[in-house]
């Protein structure tokens, strides 16, 4: 068990070697479970941008498509669109 100390503006610092363990970084979001009586969960809020991001590299890692492709197929795509709905005939 660790304790920690809450200071101005509600500010506590985790100690190094639990930021250490869990890799926890500056700048991190947390979210805070009141489970009533004076208790609390605090735990790591993970950022759906980058859970998509992972998800996205993951897939086209597994189509072995490159970075260069993907971006060349998305700004086609991104042409295609444009043409399609905003270029009159």
């Amino acid at each position: 068990m660790t304790t920690i100390q809450m200071r101005g503006k509600g500010t506590i610092t985790f100690p190094a070697s639990l930021r250490k363990k869990y890799s926890l970084e500056d700048g991190e979001f947390f979210q805070l479970i009141d489970v009533g009586d004076g208790s609390f969960f605090l735990v790591p809020k993970e950022s759906k941008v980058m859970k998509s991001a992972d998800k996205v590299a993951k897939m086209v890692s597994d189509a072995n498509v490159t970075l260069d492709e993907l971006l060349q197929t998305l700004d086609e795509e991104r042409k295609q669109y444009y043409k399609e709905n905003y270029v009159k005939s």
